[in-house]
């Protein structure tokens, strides 16, 4: 038996033996074996495809998510989450609480040492219910374009900084009505930084301001308009474009040149003040000086205001209030020396003025003021606010429900004194509100607050008649709170004369208006009047109640 032989002998007969030979392939239609190799690489580009695609989405959602983080911490540099602050410090903006500022409504950072503001609009988009920003007494010299989203904005102050110009972002912010950058460094006056189709009021006072640009005459809805303590030399015929200006303050500038006509004679124009410029002349008075020496002085603070602290001290031994200017006091309506000097001229019994004056040194400047004592005096209204922005914010406490006499009263008194300034002294007071009328325990009203005040050439008969009716339209406007706070009565409620006396006050034609005289004498009038029926109602109630207690005679 051969070696082959044995070994198939080994085998089980139902077993087959195995076929260790190369199966041939499967061949395709075309005749060629099918390429498993690249089969195999094209499915491996496609899994590295997909993987650089993948890699790609990655890198990109990293880097936004980068970039978000990034955003998100320069915004939480100046804001942190609420869970993770305790107190809020007004000046740090880091410790405001991001959940809440979008209810905030005020923003107060004076007086926070700020030299700049984040220049991020995400960060003041935040601040979407904001109304006001104070930021006075900072060292800022600009604000950042981003804060132009803060379209609810209505009132910025931005007093005592170092901006020699206005922030370009404010004529961006379309809803801001008050704006006031007192106290800067600012050198001109263009409306073109201005917010020209919603700004009402403007502070610009205690600036370096020389020159106002014709274009203000844009801001075509502007009311009240402060530039006292400038040095301007002359008023632009463009800023009688603003038909809705009220009021007008430029005080102590270097105004040579007449105020143009077009100007002095807007319809609304009320209160102005124009004391201490070159045109403009403050008289001295002798007779009112108040040797220092004669007064003692006492410790005693009565009241601390811009222009100075007034004290309580005795003269010729009677209680009476000193008034100490405050060196350099710079107020919105003009300066210590020229209230002092209007003080000294008027006298009259229902204006309040001072005593006396007080002078010092070889050039006599004035120092202060000595005046009457007041006791139970109390103010008709309170002053204007930011929605009221030139009219009186309405009765103070101590003067409400007045009667019907108490405002003929009022007005009598009111118009007394002011023909008497116009007449004799040609002096405009500058800020006839109720909240400058006094009234003590009898109900005497008094005229106060000299401060506005100024003196004109009554030999310039046009300009003279012109600052006259100025006022006339701001007691027209005196009345008028009158009758709607104490009587619910608008004009076209009054009765015949009354109405009359008003309208022909208020009406926007200036030259039309009387003159204070004229007013005097046609409210004279009807006082009487009232006076006579009120007299004779009187008669016929007791000729009535005589006939009904008479005892009846029968025949």
């Amino acid at each position: 038996m051969s070696d082959g032989d044995e070994t198939s002998c080994l085998l089980h007969e139902d077993e087959r033996p195995i076929d260790i030979r190369r199966r041939p392939l499967k061949l395709t239609q075309m005749g060629s074996p099918p390429p498993r190799l690249k089969k195999d690489v094209v499915q491996l580009k496609t899994v590295l495809q997909w993987a650089k695609a993948i890699a790609i989405c990655l890198a990109f959602l990293s880097g936004f998510l980068t970039f978000a983080w990034h955003r998100r911490q320069r915004s939480t540099e100046f804001l942190a989450e609420s869970a993770a602050f305790t107190i809020v410090d007004k000046c740090d903006l880091r410790t405001y609480p991001l959940k809440h500022v979008g209810e905030l409504t005020e923003l107060n950072l004076s007086g926070c040492e700020h030299t700049n503001l984040p220049a991020d609009s995400e960060f003041w988009s935040r601040f979407s219910s904001l109304k006001k920003i104070d930021l006075n007494n900072n060292s800022l010299t600009d604000l950042p374009e981003e804060m132009a989203v803060l379209s609810s904005l209505e009132i910025l102050f931005l007093s005592e900084n170092v901006m020699e110009s206005i922030p370009t972002v404010i004529s961006k912010l379309s809803n801001l009505r008050v704006l006031s950058l007192r106290g800067n460094l600012l050198k001109d006056l263009s409306a073109t930084n201005l917010p020209t189709s919603s700004l009402v009021w403007l502070i610009l006072t205690n600036n370096r301001i020389r020159q106002i640009h014709s274009n203000i005459g844009e801001a075509r809805l502007l009311r009240k308009l402060m530039l006292s303590h400038n040095r301007i030399e002359s008023v632009p015929t463009e800023l009688g474009k603003c038909k809705e200006l009220e009021l007008v303050r430029l005080a102590d500038n270097n105004i040579n040149k007449s105020i143009p006509r077009e100007v002095l004679s807007l319809p609304k124009l009320a209160w102005i003040s124009l004391s201490g410029n070159p045109i403009f002349v403050t008289p001295q008075s002798v007779e009112k000086v108040i040797n220092e020496s004669e007064i003692q002085m006492t410790p005693k603070i009565l009241g601390n205001g811009a222009s100075g602290t007034v004290y309580q001290a005795k003269y010729q031994d009677k209680d009476v209030a000193v008034k100490i200017f405050k060196e350099g006091s710079k107020g919105s309506d003009g300066n210590a020396a020229d209230e002092a000097g209007i003080n000294a001229l008027v006298d009259h019994s229902l204006a309040i003025s001072a005593i006396g004056i007080i002078k010092e040194g070889k050039d006599e400047a004035y120092k202060g003021m000595v005046m009457t004592l007041l006791s139970d005096a109390f103010p008709l209204g309170k002053a204007p606010n930011f929605d009221t922005v030139t009219r009186d914010e309405g009765p103070s406490p101590h003067s409400t429900n007045l009667t019907e006499d108490q405002i003929l009263s009022v007005m009598w008194n009111i118009v007394s004194v002011l023909n008497y300034i116009h007449s004799s002294l040609g002096v405009s007071h500058g800020d006839i509100y109720l909240h400058n009328v006094l009234r003590d325990d009898l109900f005497t009203a008094r005229l106060s607050d000299w401060g506005a005040s100024f003196v004109y050439d009554r030999r310039h008969i046009e300009l003279a008649g012109m600052f006259e009716r100025i006022e006339v339209l701001a007691f027209g406007r005196l009345v008028q709170d009158l009758l709607d706070w104490h009587l619910g009565m608008a004009m076209q409620d009054l009765p015949g004369p009354m109405k009359e006396l008003l309208a022909s006050a208020i009406q926007p034609d200036q030259a039309s208006r009387p003159g204070f005289r004229v007013i005097k004498d046609t409210l004279g009038g009807m006082i009487w009047e009232r006076h006579l029926t009120l007299r004779q109602m009187e008669l016929e109630t007791e000729r009535r109640r005589r006939a009904e207690s008479s005892p009846v005679v029968l025949t």
